[in-house]
């Protein structure tokens, strides 16, 4: 009797113990812990085992590791939350250490020697003070979160922010610094004064700093810098930035040196040491060497990706007279644009084609109808269908072409209508059509036309989408 009793005690105080530790269950990916207090969430990064992923379930509050004595070296670990509007992580503390002072004196050193530390579905809350972040984990991802403030720091071998919002009064919301790899995948940022990225590397020299933004949403108030603000000049690595997918920018102006909203390199190709951005959009290099490698650049659908001047069709555009060629078989005139974002320029020859329309008969149903279209362009069209006493308009021989891309004469062709003389094609029944390409009355109407053309001011317009 008296064993069952001491039996029974030893149980109850085994129950009472584990009542007192956090929830824990299995996952395929390690274990998996429910916390509500902070006591709670530092047994349980200390109970975490290295070489699997421990998912740490975090209730309803505020959390930090910051200055709690946590063994977080070489272990990967992963903190969700119940949403943004629930569960907060503090970033480091409200008064910077002072032992680290002289280096990086705000950072937070929660996860100096991590793993890979994953935050979900939570706000990250930080401050204003430069070299904030989390210093010394290998990678870091945040996915589904909020966060506010100013961070430098985050996984040194490589940081992804996945779905996540950026808000921040500030200068910049976030700092390429400390990783080797960035990328920035269906984020939104919602900034004041026009920054939102700064690439600057820290001590990366001799490597290569990778940015991908892919299908993210930037608003500012203020227009700035554009989105991505390179350091090409002042450091000793190389930046690879990749531009993906659907990108949308509001309240920034393109800049003026690469015609873009998405990016601007602060570098002249005489203050640089040798080392130069490449930027690409889907795919196709579009910046490298410290220039533009092209103002209109289409992906390999045709799309219109670079520049901005070039999608929004923004050009001055100063075209000359048509002139005849001298073996007057077709027309040329130059054509100059000029990007209103950026200045960039070019001028280009233009081949012009003649296209007429007659009435198709002996007589005058109305006048020869003639102008010059550039090669390529959409085929002038006649107007109204013209009308004919006693006969139906059937149409054009030959069929008109959809785009102009040579000299040609569409003839109207009739049909009878019941009790009028003469057949489909004129009057006496012959075939009176001019073919296209005629030489003899093709140069009658060239003659024709250059006369009336002839001398001039170049024709000056302004075209903007």
């Amino acid at each position: 009797m008296k064993r069952s009793r001491k039996l029974l005690a030893i149980l109850l105080g085994i129950i009472m113990t584990l009542g007192m530790l956090p929830a824990v269950a299995s996952a395929d990916e390690g274990t998996v812990v429910k916390v509500t207090n902070q006591d709670e969430l530092i047994a349980a990064v200390n109970a975490a085992e290295s070489g699997k992923t421990t998912v740490i379930e975090l209730g309803i509050g505020k959390f930090t590791l910051y200055k709690q004595g946590a063994d977080t070296k070489g272990k990967d670990l992963t903190f969700v939350g119940q949403g943004a509007e629930k569960t907060a992580w503090g970033i480091g503390a409200e008064i910077p250490d002072p032992d680290k002072f002289g280096t990086e004196y705000n950072s937070d050193y929660s996860f100096d020697g991590a793993g890979t530390i994953t935050f979900k579905n939570m706000t990250l809350q930080s401050g204003d003070a430069n070299y904030l972040g989390f210093t010394r984990p290998d990678n870091t991802v945040v996915e589904n979160c909020t966060i506010n403030g100013k961070t430098f720091y985050w996984g040194y071998n490589s940081a992804e922010f996945l779905n996540t919002v950026f808000t921040y009064d500030g200068d910049y919301p976030i700092w390429v610094y400390s990783s080797n790899k960035m990328t920035f995948d269906g984020c939104s940022f919602s900034v004041k004064n026009g920054r939102v990225i700064n690439v600057d590397a820290d001590n990366q020299n001799g490597k290569t700093v990778t940015i991908n933004f892919k299908d993210c949403n930037v608003t500012s108030e203020a227009p700035a810098k554009s989105v991505l603000n390179i350091h090409d000049s002042l450091k000793t690595c190389d930046y690879v930035v990749n531009f993906s997918g659907n990108n949308v920018v509001t309240g920034l102006e393109p800049n003026k040196t690469t015609c873009s909203k998405l990016f601007q390199v602060e570098n002249t190709p005489s203050s640089n040491n040798g080392h130069f951005a490449k930027v690409t959009i889907n795919g196709a290099t579009i910046w490298e060497d410290g220039e533009m490698l092209g103002h209109e650049v289409d992906a390999d659908d045709g799309t219109k990706i670079y520049t901005d001047g070039y999608k929004d069709n923004a050009y001055d555009v100063v075209t000359s007279n048509w002139e005849p060629t001298d073996d007057r078989t077709h027309y040329v005139r130059t054509v100059k644009k000029t990007c209103q974002y950026c200045g960039w320029s070019d001028e280009a020859a233009e081949t012009g084609y003649t296209v007429t329309y007659i009435d198709g008969v002996d007589g005058s149903i109305f006048a020869n109808k003639s102008e010059i279209a550039a090669e390529g362009s959409k085929t002038p069209e006649f107007g109204e269908d013209p009308v004919r006493e006693g006969y139906t308009f059937k149409g054009w021989k030959p069929a008109v072409a959809e785009t102009v891309t040579a000299n040609a004469i569409y003839s109207a062709q009739w049909e009878a209508v019941d009790g009028a003389a003469g057949t489909e094609d004129g009057e006496d029944g012959s075939d009176s059509s001019t073919k296209t390409g005629d030489s003899t009355n093709l140069m009658v109407l060239l003659a024709l036309l250059t006369a009336s053309l002839g001398g001039g001011a170049a024709a000056l317009y302004r075209r903007r989408a």
